[in-house]
């Protein structure tokens, strides 16, 4: 069997294989044992020899139940195989995803004995496995064959893959500074509510003057004003 291979099915040839080699030789030890009994009176001691042709009979009859029994046919979830064969192994095998029909017919003497015969039809092609004769218990085997060969199979598909996410870059929010208390107890900058929207989240406050800052520039708001200084060393 091949990896992962599941085996649904063995059937040996029915036994009915095996009536007319049976048969033949009963006849021809009855024929033989006549002749020898009528011709012996005739010829004498020379009519032993037509004990070998039973003997042919007999060792034909013993060669056919070795072949039966190492004949099988066995059905996979994939394939079926006749392995046959007695000094020369062979085996005959068809995919099962290659048959397209399935004929089975049961003669008279086939619904006697209780044998029947398939018959594989592809897609117009010649296949090794293309008649099975002598199946035993054939309506139980016909219908699981059937079940094997055309019921559809379970296809499991795995779910579609999610599409990759696109990663969308968000501006940082603005950094938030801690507030610095200065000497005369006004905090820089001025605590107040940092929002992620707000495009301005730092005010800047009023400069600060001493009296040891020299007049200048006048910061007010977000303006800056001009103011003329006159330097107290310049006499007027």
């Amino acid at each position: 069997m091949l990896p992962g291979e599941r085996v649904v099915l063995t059937r040996r040839s029915h036994w009915g294989k095996l009536a007319e080699p049976t048969l033949s030789t009963f006849v021809g030890f009855v024929v033989v044992a006549w002749l020898v009994e009528v011709a012996g009176t005739a010829v004498g001691q020379s009519s032993e020899w037509l004990w070998w042709l039973w003997v042919a009979l007999l060792v034909r009859l013993v060669w056919k139940v070795l072949d039966w029994r190492n004949e099988w046919f066995v059905a996979t979830d994939k394939r079926m195989l006749l392995l046959y064969g007695l000094i020369t192994k062979k085996v005959s095998m068809m995919p099962l995803v290659k048959v397209t029909d399935m004929r089975y017919s049961r003669s008279i003497t086939g619904r006697v004995l209780g044998y029947g015969e398939f018959l594989m039809e592809s897609a117009g092609q010649d296949q090794a496995l293309s008649r099975i004769s002598w199946v035993a218990n054939p309506d139980s085997t016909y219908r699981e064959l059937c079940a094997i060969i055309f019921t559809p199979a379970q296809v499991f598909q795995a779910p579609a893959s999610r599409p990759p996410s696109v990663a969308v870059r968000r501006p940082a929010p603005p950094p938030v500074v801690a507030p610095v208390v200065g000497d005369r107890g006004v905090a820089w900058p001025p605590i107040h509510e940092v929002r992620p929207d707000d495009t301005q989240p730092i005010r800047v406050p009023p400069r600060q003057t001493t009296g040891d800052d020299e007049p200048g520039w006048t910061v007010s708001g977000d303006a800056g004003t001009f103011v003329p200084v006159q330097d107290p060393r310049i006499d007027d």
